[in-house]
């Protein structure tokens, strides 16, 4: 984890807890939070203990002064600021982001820039219930959730009293660095009950509907690589691929050799393991349809 590096956006009850618990963990921290810090937030927020409150202090200012100082082995770095579409190009700088944030509409702007940028995310929320944990890795991603949630999806940290409990934290922690290691998959949901501690974990599928992760794909697709032909429509991956892996998405796929064949209905899509499709039978939009689904796992072609 030393080479790993993490943008926190939110600094606030869960936010500021992690970044306590976490560090040393990681070799760069960014702490985006455009918040000033008040004594009501010492109730849930003690990691704001000691500030000095005879001149505004921001959150962030005071974390990376805070950390900086009780631990060298990691960088941080600070963004006194709410997040937004335009620090979109911040995300280049790390590996990891995590959402503390506490509206939805910030997660989905979060969500626009992981995903246009190819960024594993974490987004966290928090009640007074329960904890969630939605992972993000070239996969379904916040938007796909938040569209079919039916208003299952709250504010991120809603009705929140007191500050989150150390076996929560911890709970989190391990989830994140998990997932650094890629130990989690991106798609995952995390249930976490505050009151008797059990965990629920389920995989969520892309929504081939999706303004974000699936049009944004498809745009690039009509864009030029997705090309006709006489022998139907060819698409070129660019990497390797797990034939094995692959046909398993495709029920009815057969494999011979370094070729994976489906045939449906005088329909036929041929791939090889170099990376290149051949759809037969297919409009453009069916294939790049289908391509999103099945490239979006990556499974690249195991030594």
């Amino acid at each position: 984890m030393e080479s790993k590096s993490i943008l926190v956006i939110g600094a606030g009850a869960v936010g500021s807890a992690f970044l306590e618990s976490s560090q040393g963990i990681f070799k760069k921290v960014g702490i985006f939070d455009g918040d000033i810090i008040s004594k009501s937030n010492l109730i849930t927020q003690p990691f704001y203990q000691g500030c000095d409150f005879s001149s505004p202090v921001s959150k962030v200012a005071f974390s990376v002064n805070k950390l900086n100082s009780l631990n060298s082995g990691t960088e941080y770095k600070g963004y006194e600021r709410y997040f937004t579409e335009k620090d979109f190009e911040t995300m280049k700088e790390y590996d990891l982001i995590a959402d503390f944030t506490d509206n939805v509409n910030s997660r989905k702007i979060i969500n626009a820039g992981c995903v246009k940028y190819g960024k594993a995310a974490v987004f966290v929320s928090l009640n007074e219930k329960e904890a969630s944990l939605f992972f993000y890795k070239g996969s379904a991603c916040f938007n796909c959730l938040f569209r079919n949630s039916i208003g299952h999806v709250k504010e991120g940290c809603e009705s929140i009293v007191s500050a989150p409990e150390n076996e929560f934290i911890s709970f989190l922690k391990e989830n994140i660095i998990e997932f650094a290691l890629n130990k989690i998959e991106g798609g995952r949901i995390v249930l976490f009950n505050l009151s008797n501690k059990r965990v629920l974990s389920s995989m969520l599928k892309k929504d081939m509907e999706c303004e974000v992760c699936v049009r944004h794909t498809m745009k690039k697709f009509e864009d030029g690589f997705l090309q006709v032909c006489s022998s139907g429509i060819k698409f070129s991956y660019g990497k390797k691929l797990n034939l094995k892996e692959l046909s398993s998405m495709l029920s009815g796929g057969r494999l011979y050799g370094e070729y994976l064949i489906f045939n449906e209905n005088n329909r036929s899509i041929l791939v090889s393991s170099d990376g290149d499709f051949l759809f037969t039978g297919y409009t453009r939009e069916e294939a790049g349809k289908l391509i999103t689904v099945l490239v979006s796992q990556d499974p690249e072609k195991k030594e």
